[in-house]
């Protein structure tokens, strides 16, 4: 009897041991990343107002970061710009900055007919700044002026 006693719970944890036994597979996973880039504007018009003639006239969002850019990336990224001639004549000068570290406060670049690269982005998740002055020159008639401006965020 006490054979039997000592038989049964070995017979027990053997039986335990069989139910335990692990089994184990190597399962591949993958996954194509694919390039990805969002940039929302957060302005859709800049208005300088009344000026005078002079140069480098900020505009008035300026000061506080208010032309802005909601950019997430993961490649790296070129900013351009141009503009249309302005109408009704094309006598004013339109400067930019960017900046991914807070408003700019000097102009960079002249914003032209013509395509030119201002900011290059690195993969991230940024608020892009960007601020615009103007150049009036003291031969540029009264009246309302108008332009508009074309940003594009490409593949590097």
């Amino acid at each position: 009897m006490k054979k039997a006693l000592i038989i049964l719970p070995i017979a027990g944890l053997l039986l335990v041991a069989l139910a335990v036994a692990q089994v184990s597979e190597d399962i591949t996973v993958s996954a194509d990343v694919q390039p990805y880039y969002s940039v929302v504007f957060n302005y859709a018009s800049v208005s300088f107002g009344a000026v005078y003639p002079g140069t480098d006239i900020p505009a008035p969002g300026n000061s506080i970061g208010a032309y802005n850019v909601s950019v997430e990336t993961n490649i790296d990224l070129t900013v351009s710009a141009s503009r249309t001639a302005w109408y009704p004549s094309d006598v004013l000068t339109l400067k930019f900055a960017s900046s991914l570290y807070g408003t700019p406060t000097s102009p960079e670049y002249v914003i032209g007919t013509a395509s030119v690269t201002v900011d290059s982005i690195s993969p991230g998740v940024y608020t892009h700044y960007h601020a615009y002055w103007l150049d009036v020159p003291i031969g540029a008639y009264p009246g309302s002026y108008s332009t508009n401006v074309t940003m594009t965020y490409q593949p590097a």
